[in-house]
């Protein structure tokens, strides 16, 4: 692969300048529909923005205040920290409408569709921070990672029509093969649902499918055609079918991930936010403030379909297949991260406010 070239598109600000204003704060999922266009779930300014492919802001959508500020919002096409995002061959956009348990969907022009969801337990129902990722699958259903927080969760992912009605479910809460997270130790931060990791229970997150018909015929050979970042466990989980697990991918190598990616040739993308907290052994209960957390994790990880790693791109170092722009800062604290989808030719990651644009050639 050649060494990626970086531009940047974006902002640190609240969108004063209203709906055109493309300042971001804090977004934290990024797509890229069937025309290269890019869509953005601006978190901190609870609305999507639609990006051309030179960066220009198509639309937004999301609440507004009465002098045209941001705010979030519980009726259709408001938001609530809005953290994923997916689109379909008609370059429809759903949104994961995350602190209001639901999921919006959108036409390419920013249109209203419809809705689903809502906060508890049932079938179709979400909890915890709510929604946190999505897919598009099979025939058009959507695939909604449904997380968990210190004070409970679902720990599942469900499975919807186009229209938004309910159809499976699978997963559940732990650290077993198709399980999503783990214990609960007491970390710097609060409670933590993981085998002794970072800050922040989460639950499954991101979530990637493979839908073209050539990889479909080799999901028995590579490990499955679902993916889903189990955050809490520091791991992909690869699925089969209507959810059997069949392979983990990154184990020891990932840590804490939230949003994955797959290119035109299966190769999968992976962003993730911190590493491991030392054992809970270490600290004096007596003296939070010299707790310490391990660095943040800096870099994508690219692995195969065979869930091979392949490299790593936003080292500081050169990798052997991937080297690193050395204007483009480390991706810190970052979670977005989109293929473009015409041609693979551009990985976009977001590092907190900012979106990178690289151009990768394998």
């Amino acid at each position: 692969m050649e060494g990626p070239r970086v531009s940047l598109l974006g902002i640190y600000g609240v969108a004063e300048g209203g709906h055109e204003d493309s300042s971001f704060r804090h977004p934290s999922s990024l797509i890229s529909d069937f025309e290269g266009n890019l869509v953005v779930a601006d978190t901190g300014n609870h609305r999507i923005v639609k990006l051309t492919p030179d960066g220009t802001c198509a639309w937004a959508v999301g609440g507004q205040d009465f002098e045209g500020d941001p705010r979030s919002g519980t009726a259709q096409s408001e938001f609530d920290r809005p953290q994923a995002l997916a689109t379909d061959t008609e370059n429809n956009i759903y949104v994961a409408d995350s602190r209001n348990c639901r999921v919006q969907k959108f036409s390419a022009e920013g249109d209203f569709l419809t809705v689903f969801g809502s906060r508890r337990s049932a079938n179709g129902q979400f909890r915890g921070d709510g929604p946190l990722g999505q897919a598009l699958g099979k025939n058009g259903r959507i695939l909604v990672g449904d997380s968990h927080t210190a004070a409970g969760g679902n720990h599942r992912v469900q499975v919807f029509t186009p229209d938004g009605d309910y159809l499976y479910q699978f997963g559940s809460y732990g650290t077993g093969p198709d399980q999503f997270g783990g214990a609960a130790p007491i970390r710097q931060y609060g409670f933590d649902h993981g085998p002794g990791i970072g800050p922040g229970p989460i639950g499954p997150a991101a979530l990637a499918v493979k839908t073209q018909p050539a990889h479909l015929l080799e999901q028995n050979v590579q490990g499955g055609s679902i993916y889903v970042a189990d955050c809490d466990n520091d791991r992909i989980i690869a699925f089969r079918g209507r959810g059997v697990p069949s392979l983990h991918i990154g184990v020891g190598l990932i840590f804490r991930p939230r949003q994955a990616a797959l290119d035109r040739a299966g190769r999968i993308y992976v962003s993730g936010v911190h590493m491991h907290e030392p054992p809970l052994q270490v600290y004096d209960l007596n003296q939070p403030g010299k707790w310490m957390v391990e660095p943040e994790c800096g870099w994508v990880w690219v692995f195969s379909p065979a869930g091979d790693p392949l490299g790593r791109i936003g080292l500081t170092a050169t990798h052997k297949l991937m080297e690193h722009h050395p204007e483009a800062g480390l991706h810190a604290h970052g979670y977005g991260l989109a293929v473009n989808r015409v041609d693979d030719s551009n990985l976009y990651v977001q590092d907190d406010n900012l979106i990178f644009s690289y151009k990768v050639e394998w």
